[in-house]
């Protein structure tokens, strides 16, 4: 990982982090070399505007949400990481061997991520405003705000098994049962 690798990273933590997340020695080198890369000003934390210049990201339509999530739920101050991201990342590694997952890979901590794209108010809950500013930030001009209104209601209204006119974390998972989240919210790091 190079000499300045070192001082960003002991070899306790590196025992540590592959212990808690599951990567190899090899998997946990690469991915500090691409956090390097994406540290432009070598400061040791990457920044909203260091994760915009991913491309994946800044084309995505849920690329800026996606950077609020990680800024806001898994870094401090506007800022993340390495260990932060390391543990961010490893949740989208593969789980379906069972040695292979750690509390940071289940079904649950993957549904819990995707679940936070939408409550981005820490409620425990997606609200009718909040399913509309996804659905708009996914559909963009293409389609009209009533149609979208539309949409949100209809989900809400299928979805809503207490009544409270929003989706708990519980009802998110009920719909997503038959869904291989493992399949579907998984990188494959290289080893």
């Amino acid at each position: 990982m190079g000499s300045n690798a070192s001082i960003m990273l002991q070899q306790e933590d590196l025992q540590n982090i592959c212990q808690q997340t599951g990567f190899t020695v090899k998997q946990v080198q690469r991915l500090y070399s691409r956090f390097k890369a994406l540290d432009k000003r070598d400061c040791g934390y990457l920044t909203r505007e260091d994760l915009q210049c991913i491309p994946e990201v800044n084309i995505n339509p849920l690329g800026e949400r996606l950077i609020d999530v990680i800024m806001d739920d898994y870094g401090e101050h506007n800022k993340i990481n390495f260990k932060q991201f390391i543990f961010l990342l490893a949740k989208f590694r593969q789980g379906k061997i069972k040695s292979l997952i750690t509390e940071y890979n289940t079904r649950e901590s993957k549904l819990r991520f995707l679940f936070d794209m939408y409550d981005r108010n820490h409620d425990l809950k997606i609200d009718r405003s909040e399913l509309l500013d996804v659905l708009k930030m996914m559909v963009g001009g293409n389609i009209h705000d009533d149609q979208i209104a539309t949409i949100a209601d209809h989900t809400i209204g299928e979805l809503d098994k207490d009544g409270d006119r929003s989706i708990t974390f519980e009802e998110f998972c009920k719909t997503l049962e038959r869904i291989d989240a493992d399949e579907k919210m998984s990188m494959k790091f290289l080893s």
